[in-house]
């Protein structure tokens, strides 16, 4: 009969409970804002051990500051499941007490539940041994011994994620399978990348000055270093960090910077990291990666002793030119490769961001297709309407036999005149049977000459090529147009391409 009438009676309190709808609790993280995870650790689970602040001993103890606090919106009847559940976070295979406070000063000395979740275990529930009243405060504890006793601290174990993310925790309580009592998720850990990078832009001026001798081969100031960029690796302190920090995951972080440029590197001597600051190569040896023949994509592995992974590296990306080749426009852009060892997660490689822009102040055109036959000769028509002069430099690009270029670049073609119009043919000399050149033209007197040739020394009579002509006057004062001849005697235009920066592709 008893057992009959206690079976009703939960049996009624469940439909007055789904009558009345669930009522809304409150679970306190009190260890304040959400832990700082480093993503980088979390190729595997991590504890982080939050302390309580219980204060007091004996009968008189305050449990405002457990690491975890529910305060239920309404009576919780004995029997009720209360579930805790984590997301991105667990329990780490300890005991847990569920305890309870008697107006919050007074200790219930025996946990109102008590269970022992495996490791990684995200959900588990607790059944209440006794009622506990709307307002009363709850906790739940990793730390052993009877509640007076304990100090409320909990173990979290955060767990393995790919991506950024926030880790959560949240209760229910359930009678008779009705949820009447709960708290949505509150943050725990704030998951992010430990190693944020930052890159910023230099700009250099290619200098083909139009009232000194420089020819494009350097920069303002007659400087053979560029403005340098930036790549920083900034660092912040985790309350759960690769290295370096406490808890410890003991991790091998090493960081690789990776460059590339539209143009090729053409002209240039060497390229580094310099976490001195200063570009200087007496600065070189220690906290820098240098490379002195860039060739594509060109990787500079910090060295442990500027990177490892315990602090910040901030430094410039540095270039430095040949000195004796005129420059092509181009952007130059880096990106980092964080490697975080096994049991991490490596951010990988960034994607790549500029870090320097080069210039020019004067003019360059590029010519795509020129043929090394005098039969398909490509005359260029080069025009200053400025009032200065320009020297007039010319360089082979690319060639369809693979020629070396190495003696190919800054041929000096001559001046072009304040007002004047200067003529420029590549073709053969003497035509049809002899090397491949270039042969500029002067103009007197009615008459227009022939000057000496510059051959172009590997290209071949049946070679089809590409050039740059420079021009060290004002761009917007320069035009350059160039024709093709072909055996039927017609003519045909061939484009000529220009840049307005160094971000800005080749144009028709």
């Amino acid at each position: 009969m008893m057992r009959y009438v206690k079976v009703l009676f939960l049996v009624m309190l469940a439909f007055g409970l789904m009558a009345s709808g669930v009522w809304a609790g409150n679970i306190t993280y009190n260890a304040g804002t959400a832990n700082l995870v480093a993503l980088d650790a979390m190729g595997a689970g991590r504890n982080l051990s939050v302390p309580g602040s219980v204060t007091g001993t004996g009968a008189n103890v305050g449990f405002n500051n457990a690491t975890f606090r529910i305060t239920p919106g309404q009576q919780l009847a004995s029997g009720s499941l209360l579930t805790v559940s984590f997301v991105n976070s667990a329990f780490n295979g300890t005991a847990v007490n569920l305890c309870a406070a008697n107006n919050d000063t007074i200790a219930v000395t025996a946990p109102v539940g008590t269970a022992t979740p495996a490791a990684n275990t995200s959900s588990q529930g607790f059944v209440l041994g006794t009622t506990v009243a709307s307002g009363q405060t709850l906790f739940v504890t990793t730390d052993g011994g009877n509640c007076n006793n304990s100090n409320g601290a909990f173990i979290i174990r955060f767990q393995p994620v790919t991506s950024a993310a926030f880790a959560q925790v949240s209760y229910n309580v359930a009678l008779q399978g009705t949820v009447y009592d709960s708290k949505g998720a509150v943050n725990v850990g704030n998951i992010a990348e430990q190693y944020p990078r930052f890159y910023g832009v230099g700009n250099s001026t290619i200098d083909f000055a139009l009232n000194a001798t420089s020819n494009g081969a350097h920069f303002l100031n007659s400087s053979n270093a560029a403005v340098s960029g930036t790549a920083n690796i900034n660092y912040v302190t985790m309350d759960i960090g690769t290295t370096g920090t406490s808890p410890n995951a003991g991790l091998t972080v090493t960081a690789l910077l990776a460059l590339q440029d539209t143009s090729s590197w053409q002209g240039v001597k060497d390229v580094w990291v310099d976490g001195a600051g200063d570009c200087s190569a007496g600065s070189l040896p220690n906290n820098n990666a240098i490379n002195s023949t860039p060739s594509g994509t060109v990787n500079l592995g910090l060295p442990t002793t500027a990177f490892g992974g315990t602090a910040q590296y901030l430094a410039n990306v540095c270039v430095d030119v040949k000195g004796n080749i005129p420059l092509q426009t181009r952007t130059i852009k880096a990106g980092y490769n964080i490697s975080v060892s096994s049991g991490g997660v490596s951010p990988g490689q960034d994607a790549f961001t500029t870090v320097q822009n080069w210039i020019s102040n004067g003019y360059q055109a590029a010519i795509p297709y020129i043929n090394g036959s005098s039969t398909f000769a490509t005359i260029c028509f080069l025009n200053n309407m400025s009032s200065a002069s320009g020297t007039v430099t010319t360089s082979i690009v690319s060639a369809e036999s693979g020629a070396s270029l190495a003696g190919l670049t800054g041929l000096a073609v001559g001046s072009l005149a304040a007002g004047q119009t200067m003529r420029m043919d590549f073709t053969q000399s003497p035509a049809g049977t002899g090397a491949v050149s270039i042969i500029p033209y002067s103009y007197s007197g009615g008459v227009e000459s022939a000057g000496t040739a510059i051959p172009l020394t590997g290209i071949q009579t049946n070679d089809r090529y590409s050039a740059i002509i420079s021009i060290g006057a004002s761009p917007t004062q320069i035009t350059v147009n160039c024709i093709q001849l072909d055996p039927a005697g017609s003519k045909r235009a061939v484009p000529v391409l220009t840049q307005s920066g160094a971000t800005v592709p080749w144009n028709y």
